[in-house]
């Protein structure tokens, strides 16, 4: 179980599938420290979202409204009930998608955006990618690699002009992960352990 840490939910538990890495509330408190200023009334978006506790947190902090975008079957089914358990559905919207491949959640979140608020960016996107690692052989030499998710996706928010003039986007990713982008301005980061959270506006 996850708990919300702050706001109208405070206190309140949230379910979490199994076989997932939820993001530690260490974690979350110190992300959502630093975006305090630009959470009220924010456009949301939270991309990987799993049980959907980055996006909820931010709801339950004052957001406007969150979008979330997952694939897993385990994880869409907690991330409905908690959104249930929260009434929360009228400031929330869940898409089924693989990020990088299923493009049609691009559109999508614009089309809500618009019917709700008549506009089609968002103003903090959070990417919480997966970290994983592949086999790779070179030279028949086995070895494993992190694949790196993250920097894909930042670069498909930048072509589909997901995010606002003055948007955030905040990636949690592997310290073994480097996430680079001309794109976008890294502006800080911060490490826990083997957690990095990086902070990015446009350039």
């Amino acid at each position: 179980m996850i708990k919300i840490i702050s706001g109208e939910f405070k206190g309140r538990l949230l379910k979490a599938p199994k076989n997932i890495r939820p993001i530690l509330a260490q974690i979350k408190k110190s992300v959502f420290d630093i975006l305090n200023p630009y959470i009220n009334d924010c456009l949301f978006l939270d991309l990987y979202a799993g049980s959907g506790a980055v996006g909820i947190e931010a709801i339950s902090r004052g957001a406007k409204f969150c979008i979330f975008v997952e694939k897993e079957r385990d994880s869409l089914k907690c991330l409905s009930e908690n959104v249930i358990s929260l009434d929360c559905q009228r400031r929330c919207y869940i898409i089924k998608a693989n990020i990088l491949k299923d493009l049609i959640w691009i559109e999508k979140t614009k089309r809500v955006l618009y019917e709700k608020f008549k506009k089609e960016t968002l103003d903090i996107i959070f990417v919480g990618a997966p970290y994983v690692e592949k086999k790779f052989d070179e030279y028949f030499v086995p070895k494993r690699i992190l694949a790196n998710y993250s920097t894909p996706t930042i670069e498909l928010i930048f072509n589909s002009q997901l995010l606002s003039k003055d948007g955030l986007i905040v990636v949690q990713h592997s310290k073994k992960e480097i996430v680079n982008t001309e794109k976008f301005f890294c502006f800080r980061k911060e490490q826990y352990g083997d957690t990095v959270v990086s902070f990015f506006r446009i350039s």
